[in-house]
């Protein structure tokens, strides 16, 4: 195929292949512009019921033209002897790729995107189309920071009555909604759902929907058997987290109505951050060009932000609203004075030295606050979020607010002791404070010096897998998770993070509480680290493609002389050939991180 020419396209090199087409790299002749041919496979061709439902999701398709979606220009006719579709090229990143170098998105990155991507959903609904496949694979970020939604190969027009189980089954387990697991009729609250797993994937670097195989998958999204979002990724926006469970409701009654209004929620999400994505300091653009310094000057403006917010919220006397934004500053830097003076204030009594009496601080004010709101609401509303108020406009005296249960009243004087004023009671474990599953505050027993007393204790039992990482408890390293596994550990009752580190897995870590007498398993599923082989620019000179077990990856221009291997530790093979005949492929056993590629033989 490359080197030949298809009707008024010279077909240059392959870029990539899916399950139902080829695509590649063309420049049309006459207008000397780069495109992407998507040549429909020849088994698949061969079909000419295939050839007309290939044609007609062109045809579907070719009328949308959105900013944020990928552009058809042509495509072939259905008597043409090679099926194909004709699109813009797009110069960037999946959104997979940029996953496996970061691991995770900052919540307000991902919001962003989300933003984009809702943008484009709300106009393919509006035209009658859903998209049916939103996955990362699907989303390309183009090197001036713009989102576009590809691949709508599987869309179907929202009124059509007949969709055969082959076809209801079509897209990626692991995003697909649970009326599209269970082959129910869709409607666009369908891929509101796929395009919250796909945020939840993107802001914890985990799929909220996992198993061994296909059905076990589905079995999970049909039972909406996953994590809450905010467990796995602490330091994300709470009303991030909120938007991400709703759109995730396993009953599409429970979700948004339409994508304008995920598009509504995303904004009212960013403004809270004070996140503007037009703003030249948060354009995705920057992000792709350096990430690590973007991720460090929007943390740096969180810090400040998140504490004028709270107390715009405060001052207002939406002390619910400004505990959520405390919570998550707090998660980002647990030892922020202002923050926990600001807390305790709440309680109105000075803040206890022992920074945990401030966290259960924290935790009962949520958990008392958040009661009444959320039974209300079973997922709140993000687009109801108060507009914030501006720094430079002084607020009028707000109306005094209902009373507050911890709000104590001012102490009366008193001629005798009296009783100490019975505390708020510990919420249970489990207990749903925001959006996330907080445990109950440890009460903190003044007891004489002199008196012995013996720690509350409970045992974990941990579970890994092959990968071997370094297990450590609180910042203490207790051994490695081959050693663990042998016997459980005793740990006092609280809080405890678990880290799990080493030069061969992705870190990882998670928080568990642990109650007396308890016995507990924590299984630990790590993941290698992938490794970078590189290509010395010397020894590879022209036009050379990259391929990976026989899969063409892409020409060493375009990957940057660099591969990223998922599995280093796995068996595999990299081949280069290039158009002056030199080629050279080697099998790999496994490599490390860094790892050069082999001179060519000629």
């Amino acid at each position: 195929m490359i080197g030949t020419t298809l009707d008024k396209y010279e077909v240059l090199q392959k870029v990539g292949e899916g399950g139902m087409a080829t695509v590649y790299l063309g420049r049309h002749n006459t207008l000397n512009r780069d495109v992407a041919i998507k040549v429909l496979h020849p088994h698949l061709s061969s079909s000419t019921r295939n050839r007309k439902r290939f044609a007609r999701e062109a045809r579907a398709i070719e009328h949308l033209h959105h900013d944020n979606i990928l552009e058809i220009f042509d495509y072939s006719g259905v008597d043409a002897h090679e099926c194909y579709i004709i699109t813009e090229f797009v110069q960037g990143q999946t959104l997979s790729d940029i996953l496996r170098e970061r691991g995770r998105l900052p919540s307000e990155v991902a919001s962003i995107m989300g933003l984009h991507l809702a943008r484009a959903l709300a106009y393919a609904h509006q035209e009658g189309i859903l998209h049916r496949d939103l996955k990362p694979d699907n989303v390309m970020v183009r090197w001036d920071g713009t989102v576009k939604l590809m691949d709508f190969g599987i869309a179907r027009f929202l009124d059509e009555s007949q969709v055969t189980m082959t076809g209801a089954l079509v897209g990626s387990p692991a995003f697909m909604s649970p009326e599209q697991a269970r082959e129910q009729p869709l409607d666009g609250r369908s891929d509101l759902f796929s395009l919250g797993t796909m945020l939840f994937y993107l802001v914890t670097g985990h799929l909220p929907f996992s198993g061994s195989n296909p059905s076990l998958i589905l079995k999970n999204v049909i039972e909406s058997n996953r994590p809450v979002v905010s467990e796995l990724a602490p330091t994300m926006s709470a009303g991030m987290a909120d938007l991400i469970e709703r759109l995730m409701a396993n009953n599409p009654d429970d979700r948004h109505k339409n994508a304008d209004d995920v598009a509504s929620a995303m904004e009212a999400v960013l403004a809270e951050a004070n996140v503007e994505p037009e703003d030249s300091r948060w354009h995705l653009r920057g992000y792709l060009e350096d990430a690590d310094a973007f991720e460090n000057r929007l943390d740096d403006h969180l810090r400040q932000i998140l504490i004028v917010r709270g107390k715009q919220h405060l001052e207002a006397g939406d002390h619910l609203a400004a505990l959520r934004l405390f919570n998550r500053l707090l998660s980002m830097d647990e030892d922020n004075e202002e923050v926990l003076d600001l807390v305790q204030g709440l309680h109105g009594e000075p803040r206890p030295i022992a920074r945990q009496g401030a966290w259960a601080g924290l935790i009962v004010a949520l958990g008392l606050l958040g009661a009444t709101a959320f039974a209300a609401s079973k997922w709140g509303d993000p687009t109801e979020i108060p507009p914030p108020v501006p720094a430079a406009v002084v607020a009028p005296t707000p109306v005094a607010p209902e009373p507050i249960a911890v709000v104590a009243p001012e102490p009366m004087p008193v001629v005798e002791p009296a009783e100490p004023e019975p505390q708020p009671a510990p919420l249970p474990p489990g207990t749903v404070v925001g959006r996330r599953i907080m445990p109950a505050p440890t009460p903190v027993v003044e007891e004489p010096e002199d008196t012995d007393r013996v720690a509350a204790m409970g045992k974990v039992r941990f579970r890994a897998g092959e990968l071997i990482g370094t297990l450590i408890i609180d910042d203490t390293r207790v051994g490695t998770t081959r050693d663990i596994a042998k016997a459980p550990i005793d740990l006092t009752v609280g809080e405890h993070t678990i880290e799990v580190k080493g030069e061969r897995v992705l870190d990882w870590e998670k928080t568990i509480f642990v109650a007396d007498g308890e016995i507990q398993t924590v299984r630990i599923d790590l993941e290698p680290r992938p490794a970078m082989l590189n290509f010395p620019r010397k020894d590879y000179v022209g036009d050379c493609g990259v391929f990976l077990d026989n899969n063409m990856q892409g020409s060493l221009d375009s990957l940057g002389y660099r591969l990223l291997i998922k599995e280093p530790r796995e068996k595999f093979t990299v081949r280069v050939a290039c158009d002056n005949g030199v080629q050279h492929e080697k099998k790999y056993q496994h490599i490390t991180d860094g790892e050069d590629f082999p001179p060519p033989t000629v």
